[in-house]
This record gives C-alpha cells, structure tokens and sequence, in this order.
C-alpha cells in the first residue's frame, strides 16, 4: 500500500518504549546509552506532545506500546532488567501521559505483536494505518514495523519523533524502513507533515457536516 490520505478514525498514533527506563539517568536502557542519547531521547517528547494533542484533537487513537518486563521474559537474557512492571520506570512520563480513550499496551518483547492482543485491539477499532513513534529506531521500532507490515497495516514513519542510541543508528533504522517496508516517500513524515494532514482532515471533517 502507497502513502495515501487515511481518514484519522482509521489511524493509529503508536508511541514506542517511551517509559522513564529509557529516558532518564539511573533507567537501565537511559543509562546504557548515556548522557547524549539520553538528551537526544527526551529531545522528543515536546514533538510527541504536540502530536498528541494533535491526533486526538483529530479523532487518531492513541497507542502507547511499552516494556513491562517480568522477570520470566526471554528479552532478559540479552538486556538486565528494565522497565520491570509495576515500577516507577516502566511508567510512562506526565507531559506524554495516557489519557481516556487511549489504549495503553504492556509489552514483554520488541514487538507488542508478539506478546499483547494489541493486534486484535486495532482491528476491532478498524485501523489500518499506524503512524510510529518513539525508541528505538533500529530496534523496538524496527521489529514493531515489521510485524505490522507483514500483517497488512499501512505505515508512516514520523522521523523527528523516533531516536536510537546514536544518531547513526537511527538513519539506519530510516533506511532499513525504505529498504524493507516502505512503498512510498510520502511514508516518511516530519511531525508537523503528519499534524498539518490531521488538521486539514479534521477541517474537512467539520464542513462536510
């Protein structure tokens, strides 16, 4: 499927991994990537507050997809444990908080299409297009977009509200994003792109009534 106008009913906001652990000094993932990653982490959130605002000004759901490990999890054999359910830094920070309406995932995987019903969750609520968001590029991002294309959904990928360790990684998730998955340039989207197509769709929204 070519980058194309979705109705913002049929869309999907999808913030990925953005609890404390991975934006803050003493958060296991914050600090394995440090202080520079950290900056450019939480370099986003005032992007992701503004596209919130916007996607639910608009009618878009709002998905956040967030580690809540457990100890059993079999991504603890590769990373320490982070994010762990229940504590301070799997939760999700105030300025980008969850509010009603939207659907909050708890993760245990890369993928939350491999260990929550979030695809079930989608369907019912008919979204077939998921605009991603959030940490980290090359990783949770990476596997999350992959999941989702080979299950159908149509994918935009907001590029300044998407961050890895380096900013090298990052271009590399980018670019294995156009090398596997994306179909159209549009697919890529600064956020005031994305946020200036949601206005416009509501607009239009508002005088067809």
């Amino acid at each position: 499927m070519t980058y194309a106008p979705c109705p913002p009913e049929q869309s999907a906001l999808v913030l990925i991994d953005l609890a404390n652990d991975f934006l803050y000094a003493g958060g296991v993932i914050a600090d394995a990537g440090g202080p520079d990653y950290q900056r450019r982490a939480q370099a986003i959130l005032p992007t992701l507050r503004r596209l919130l605002d916007a996607a639910r000004g608009a009618g878009v759901l709002v998905v956040y997809a967030t580690d809540a490990h457990t100890p059993a999890d079999v991504e603890l054999r590769k990373w320490p444990p982070h994010a762990m359910q229940g504590t301070r830094w799997a939760q999700i920070p105030a300025e980008i908080a969850p509010r009603a309406g939207d659907l909050v995932i708890e993760k245990r995987t890369y993928s939350p299409f491999v260990s929550t019903d979030i695809d079930a969750e989608l369907r019912r609520r008919g979204i077939r297009r998921l605009y991603i968001t959030g940490l980290h590029t090359d990783c949770c991002a990476r596997h999350t977009s992959g999941d989702a294309f080979q299950l159908g959904y149509d994918l935009v990928w907001v590029t300044d509200a998407l961050q890895a360790f380096t900013e090298d990684a990052h271009q590399q998730g980018l670019e294995y994003f156009k090398t596997w998955y994306a179909a159209d340039p549009g697919q890529f989207q600064p956020a005031a792109g994305v946020i200036g197509a949601w206005q416009e769709a509501r607009a239009g929204a508002v005088l067809t009534r």
